[in-house]
């Protein structure tokens, strides 16, 4: 027997013994059953005794029914027998107890109930008449058919409430089965999920977690209720989301135990307890292929070009060699002196920017002055001032690396400087708001077709003869390192209009001026 059903029984029991002091005081209290009160009394302690029994030797659930309703109909019977037969007030008691046994959810007892009710009715009335030396009327015998039939129907509405009772029952049995295997199947698959799972309140106080969350973080069962920044960098926008409701997802990158983790919070907009769910995915091998990937890339762009400066070197040094011999034959030549400057500059800029793609790139940024910054920049790329650089510079102090900067910065120029027609033609614009900072780099040149635009910060595209194609991928390359973002201003017509755009983190001191 199952413990529900053991409890149903019990207080089934306790109800009946209840009622039956009930009856036996109203009995009492009417003063008019005395002769059988003392028999009645006896009657009722053996079933008792019979009903617990039952329960002492835990019969079954059914047979412990059948034994307490068989044992309310005797007791109902003597009632009925000893206060009048047909003319007892206590009948309707039979219907109590088929009301009762509706009310365990059982239909085959209840119809045997009311089938055994309405025999212990015909069987006692009858009993009595014969032991009165009493005849029944037709009247009588209707009135008796009529008392039956209505145990039998009352009997049948029963079955049909316990009928209904026991489909609830078992759907609502089937349903906490399936909940129960649910919760089973959920548990199972949270301690074997790869990833880690923390459930977070509003306050971001941890909740709940799985295996895998407590591998990455180093967390326990004792650190529920702690705040989840105790064992993981949560960026500081996170904690304003948490309050003003801004978005629903938000995700992190960090590195941790050795680990390159990703992490991600969903807001819950369930009423539950928790509001946050964070879910950490180990990325480390990820990381580590792209990182590997970028290397072959860049391997495989030194090999090309290797293989084109190769090329690119050979011609100028035969230019140079044919050139020398030449010298030796003549007094002076300033064009012969000239070609040799010029491919040993040629020469150097290839080498310069092969050295400046294939070099690896680790951002240290410092405070620059950036208006300081530019200004010396300028005087170093046009050291015989052949240029007069127009600038429009904000005062600003930025924290970035300057060398990255400065690699950006001379690359474009030298751009510019190649393509402009006219000293005055290259503008230099530095701006700022509230969050960005912008760099612009204007020319007035022949402009960027169409197609080169495509493909402009990939590696040897250029449209210049004397270049390999390496500036502009390099500008890229050291944006995407700082995080910094590099493109193109359609808008203009005449002219290519270069833009270097970044954040301003927390470290800029934005307004500061130093001359």
């Amino acid at each position: 027997m199952k413990k529900a059903e053991y409890h149903a029984l019990k207080r089934l029991f306790y109800t009946r013994l209840l009622v039956s002091f009930a009856v036996f005081l109203s009995l009492y209290w009417l003063n008019q059953y005395t002769t059988f009160f003392k028999q009645l009394a006896f009657l009722w302690v053996a079933l008792l005794s019979t009903q617990i029994l039952a329960f002492r030797l835990h019969a079954p659930r059914h047979l412990n029914l059948f034994i307490q309703l068989a044992s309310d109909l005797i007791l109902t019977g003597f009632i009925i027998y000893s206060s009048g037969g047909y003319d007892s007030p206590f009948i309707f008691f039979l219907g109590i107890i088929i009301i009762a046994a509706g009310t365990q959810a059982s239909i085959l007892l209840t119809l045997i109930t009311a089938v055994l009710a309405s025999a212990t009715y015909v069987a006692t009335v009858y009993m009595f008449a014969n032991a009165h030396m009493q005849s029944i009327s037709g009247d009588q015998a209707l009135k008796i058919l009529l008392q039956t039939s209505l145990f039998f129907l009352v009997g049948g509405i029963m079955a049909f409430i316990a009928r209904r009772h026991a489909n609830l029952e078992q759907k609502q049995q089937d349903t906490s089965i399936k909940h129960q295997q649910l919760q089973e199947i959920h548990g199972q698959v949270l301690q074997s999920m790869q990833e880690g799972i923390v459930m977070l309140d509003s306050s971001l106080q941890i909740q709940a977690f799985n295996p895998a969350a407590a591998d990455f973080l180093g967390i326990s069962e004792q650190h529920a209720g702690h705040h989840i920044h105790s064992f993981v960098d949560i960026p500081d926008e996170l904690h304003e989301y948490s309050h003003n409701g801004e978005v629903d997802i938000f995700r992190h990158e960090i590195s941790q135990h050795g680990h390159d983790l990703l992490l991600t919070f969903t807001r819950l907009h369930q009423g539950s307890q928790a509001s946050w769910l964070m879910t950490i995915v180990n990325i480390t091998e990820t990381r580590a292929l792209e990182r590997q990937l970028a290397e072959q890339d860049k391997l495989a762009s030194i090999g090309q070009m290797a293989a084109m400066l190769a090329h690119e070197i050979r011609n100028p040094m035969q230019t140079i060699a044919q050139a020398t011999e030449l010298m030796g034959l003549e007094q002076k030549n300033q064009a012969l002196e000239n070609i040799i400057t010029s491919e040993i500059n040629r020469l150097n800029r290839l080498v310069s920017d092969m050295l400046d793609y294939a070099s690896p790139l680790h951002p240290h940024p410092q405070d620059v002055d950036i208006k300081i910054f530019i200004q010396q920049a300028l005087q170093h790329i046009d050291l015989e001032n052949k240029y007069d650089i127009q600038t429009d510079i904000m005062p600003a102090t930025l924290h970035i690396d300057p060398d990255h900067l400065r690699l950006v910065l001379d690359n474009l120029l030298r751009n510019a400087m190649r393509v402009s027609p006219k000293p005055a033609s290259i503008s230099v614009v530095f701006k700022h708001q509230e969050n960005t900072w912008q760099l612009q780099i204007q020319d007035h040149g022949p402009g960027i077709e169409e197609q080169m635009r495509k493909n402009l910060f990939l590696p040897f595209q250029t449209g210049h003869k004397q270049g390999i194609g390496l500036g502009l991928a390099t500008v890229w390359q050291v944006c995407q390192i700082n995080g910094w973002q590099v493109s193109i201003d359609e808008t203009y017509t005449t002219g290519a209009c270069f833009i270097i755009q970044g954040n301003i983190k927390p470290e800029n001191n934005i307004g500061n001026t130093h001359g």
